[in-house]
């Protein structure tokens, strides 16, 4: 068996040794999952592995093993691919049976040559993309100079591992057509030529929503599980970058097979689901899991306490207001029945101040700013009626080149979506804007919404926190609507805030730690609190008034109606 170091460099080898061993015959696969599952069992030998979501392709070689984290964005059809050939040396006359798994291509010498293939499957195709609205603080930690590989040294030249221009990949396939390659394709694999300019790099790589990182990845699955779409995952898997590309102009093209110098290959040999983004805390289960929660949940009442002292100063003193943001930071969907959504709690903040002299900024900038480094996945989105009218917030199938165009609603569970309208201005929504507006209505209401596939709506279920800043009541049905009590007479804090926050490092881990571990607590409701909670509630609906259930009703009608006064001010 190879090295130990050849494993990352060379996995192709490895699994080319191990199909040798077996014939080709089935047990093969499981020795080659067991072999770089024990490789990869420890998180020192997983995160050895050079990641594509920080180092950039031209350091990284044709071949090699590496990682991406990344959101499932499009599930491609499925390839077709030639999983065992049976080649010859012209000169020698031997032959040896090669297997066409976990590659795009043969790579054959000048005297050998393909006699026939063994056998055809079929394996899963899906385009991945970064993780939509991951906040910056999580990038800094995940991908920081200390986390860099010591097997990767930035810009040395390697095999396949220049960046390829597509100019050169152009003229790589006028060689092919000149003169014998000594690389063949896997039956099914593409070996067209691509063309693209810097004008539509945007409609190849397909974000959700802008990336400081530019590389989407096609990631092709062997077994037969099948992955949902929006799942944050990390795969591991060989790197491909020999494969040319599908022609931007081609009309007859079937799909859209981007060039792998802009949009790589990954054949998939591991996957690892991500509950969480936490760069602080350890994957979800698991012993270490276990021991950080409990750590975790030992000081709650503390950092809870603290979150809560936070959000009141950024409320400038609305104790109860920072009562309900931290609820909705906390909320997820633990449960569905029937249509419902059990465990969600969209949030509507009215009485939002615009233009107001006290501050030198727009306060849901300055509040989108904090949750920004509390949060791990976060998204402000102006609800301006240009936006409304012209942004592309729905996905939609592209028939023509087999894909689906993402929208700036396509995000993975838990990403924090902060709404805007106080960027509203009058005028007429168009047919697109309403679909918008309804698309969020659908999210903040039910956690689903529906993609569009031309002839037909497909629905798919959302975790997607919302939080909606308005000066009036929003125009989005929400769970809760709370007009702010803004004390203006502090002044503007914020800056101060933010900058005390930003010192006190152990804190900020504190608060960032407690709002991730909470809502991946497992809810339970025990049958001493279910009675409690039911018979409290046909107390509340007692058809007979007592002196104290009317004083109780008295007080929050008198609450409520004051704030609804205070808000239309």
């Amino acid at each position: 068996m190879p090295s130990l170091d050849n494993w990352l460099e060379t996995p192709q080898e490895i699994i080319q040794k191990i199909y040798e061993k077996h014939g080709g015959n089935s047990p093969w696969e499981k020795e080659v999952d067991d072999y770089f599952t024990s490789r990869m069992a420890n998180a020192e030998a997983w995160v050895s592995i050079p990641s594509l979501n920080e180092v950039p392709i031209k350091d990284l070689r044709h071949g090699q093993l590496v990682r991406f984290r990344g959101m499932f964005q499009d599930q491609l059809g499925p390839e077709m691919y030639g999983s065992g050939a049976v080649i010859k040396n012209t000169a020698s006359g031997c032959q040896k049976n090669i297997t066409g798994k976990f590659k795009d291509e043969l790579s054959l010498g000048l005297d050998e040559e393909v006699i026939h293939w063994n056998s055809t499957e079929s394996r899963s195709c899906y385009y991945c993309v970064p993780v939509p609205g991951e906040t910056p603080w999580v990038k800094q930690i995940s991908f920081s100079e200390k986390n860099k590989f010591p097997g990767v040294q930035p810009g040395r030249s390697l095999l396949v591992g220049k960046k390829r221009t597509f100019e050169e990949e152009q003229d790589d396939c006028e060689m092919m057509e000149e003169g014998e390659s000594n690389k063949r394709p896997c039956p099914g694999s593409s070996n067209n030529v691509a063309s693209a300019t810097n004008g539509n790099l945007e409609k190849i790589l397909n974000f959700p929503l802008p990336s400081s990182e530019s590389v989407g990845c096609i990631v092709k699955v062997y077994n037969d599980d099948e992955i949902p779409l929006n799942d944050v995952m990390e795969v591991v898997g060989v790197l491909s970058l020999n494969t040319p590309g599908v022609l931007v102009d081609d009309e007859e093209r079937e799909d859209f097979q981007p060039p792998s110098s802009v949009v790589p290959r990954i054949h998939c040999i591991r996957t690892q689901k991500w509950e969480h983004n936490n760069p602080y805390l350890p994957s979800h289960g698991g012993q270490k899991w276990v021991e950080d929660t409990t750590a975790v949940t030992a000081s709650s009442t503390t950092v809870r306490d603290e979150l809560h002292g936070l959000f009141t100063e950024f409320f400038l003193g609305d104790s109860l207001a920072a009562d309900y943001l931290l609820c909705h930071l906390m909320s997820r969907v633990y449960s569905r029945k029937d249509t419902l959504a059990l465990g969600k709690l969209s949030l509507n903040l009215t009485n939002i101040p615009v233009d107001n002299v006290v501050f030198q900024e727009s306060y849901p900038r300055v509040l989108f700013n904090l949750l920004e480094r509390l949060v791990t996945k976060a998204h402000y989105l102006p609800m301006s009626l240009e936006n409304l009218n012209t942004l592309r917030m729905i996905p939609k199938k592209d028939y023509q080149e087999n894909r689906l165009i993402a929208g700036c609603l396509q995000l993975s569970s838990q990403t924090h979506l902060v709404l805007d309208e106080t960027a509203m201005t009058e005028g007429q929504l168009v047919a697109d804007g309403v679909r918008n507006v309804t698309a969020i209505g659908n999210i903040t209401s039910w956690q689903k919404i529906e993609y569009d596939f031309n002839y037909h709506q497909v629905e798919f279920h959302t975790d997607i926190p919302v939080l909606i800043l308005s000066e009036r009541r929003s125009i989005v049905a929400t769970d809760v609507n709370l007009p702010l009590r803004l004390n203006l007479s502090r002044g503007s804090p914020f800056s101060d805030l933010l900058n005390k926050l930003e010192d006190d490092a152990e804190l900020l881990v504190r608060m960032r730690n407690y709002l991730t571990v909470v809502r991946l607590l497992p809810f339970k409701l025990d049958d001493t609190m279910q009675e409690a909670v039911q018979q409290d509630f046909i107390r509340s609906r007692a058809p007979e008034l007592n002196f104290d259930l009317w004083q109780r009703a008295k007080s929050m009608e008198a609450e409520r109606k004051s704030r609804l006064l205070h808000s239309r001010r």
